[in-house]
């Protein structure tokens, strides 16, 4: 069932634009997996494979800074202290019982959930590489993070954990949100209207960007680890999906 190039840009096309006379029907769904081929697959079309590619470069080469401002104790060291301390000036009762609601939204408890149901929808619906490419993308980001960390030993700001978990660079928070709420953004998004593809984005974003600032506000991470956690989800996102890919692993054939 190899889907080609010509059919595969049409595809993404029509599902690109709204059509006031189409109502969906069951018979509608073999359409949704498709387009997750399309977008998934070795053949997907060009303008996504560039996007892919920035996202990968960009994110990469600003967790690298970050990542040797910290090692060679560059003064962003400095403002992390500075930014750390005006923050903590700022905080009130309220404002932390907001902000730990925030940050439960990057908890594994919340997170977990979320992947396996997604993950349940695409084995149900025999998406396999997909499926593949989602528990990829989360379970070597969180490995990888874990590895950096320990690798790092850079301390948290307050003493909030012990032992692994007191380790701070990169915020695994903030990694993980730009993975399983960045993905599954573009699983909400596919096929949706113009407004609806931006509110979903919009939407993310500020999930993210909720997430990845409460963990500065409670004193759980510096700014720069914050910073890289989120620099290392957006090049871990695309990276991941092509080296599922290129592996050749695909749905099976009925």
């Amino acid at each position: 069932r190899a889907v080609g190039g010509a059919r595969c840009g049409s595809l993404v096309r029509f599902s690109t634009r709204g059509s006031s006379t189409h109502h969906p029907s069951p018979r509608c769904q073999p359409n949704v997996r498709a387009l997750l081929t399309c977008s998934l697959g070795r053949k997907s079309p060009k303008w996504f494979r560039m996007s892919a590619a920035r996202l990968v470069l960009g994110g990469s080469w600003r967790f690298l800074g970050i990542l040797e401002d910290v090692i060679s104790g560059d003064p962003l060291v400095v403002v992390d202290a500075m930014v750390y301390e005006f923050i903590r000036s700022l905080r009130t009762p309220g404002g932390d019982r907001f902000m730990v609601a925030v940050t439960e939204l990057g908890d594994i408890q919340v997170v977990l959930p979320v992947i396996m149901v997604v993950l349940g929808w695409f084995i149900a619906h025999r998406l396999w590489r997909t499926a593949i490419y989602w528990l990829a993308a989360v379970g070597v980001a969180e490995a990888l993070v874990k590895v950096i960390k320990l690798t790092l030993h850079r301390q948290r700001p307050g003493a909030l954990y012990v032992g692994v978990e007191q380790l701070s660079f990169p915020s695994g928070h903030a990694t993980l949100s730009v993975v399983v709420y960045g993905f599954l953004a573009f699983l909400l998004a596919a096929g949706a209207p113009q407004r609806l593809r931006v509110f979903i984005g919009s939407a993310a974003v500020i999930l993210i960007s909720a997430v990845a600032s409460s963990r500065l506000y409670l004193g759980a991470h510096w700014m720069s680890g914050g910073l890289a956690g989120l620099a290392f989800g957006t090049a871990w996102l695309p990276s991941a999906r092509v080296a599922v890919t290129s592996a050749g692993r695909g749905p099976p054939r009925a």
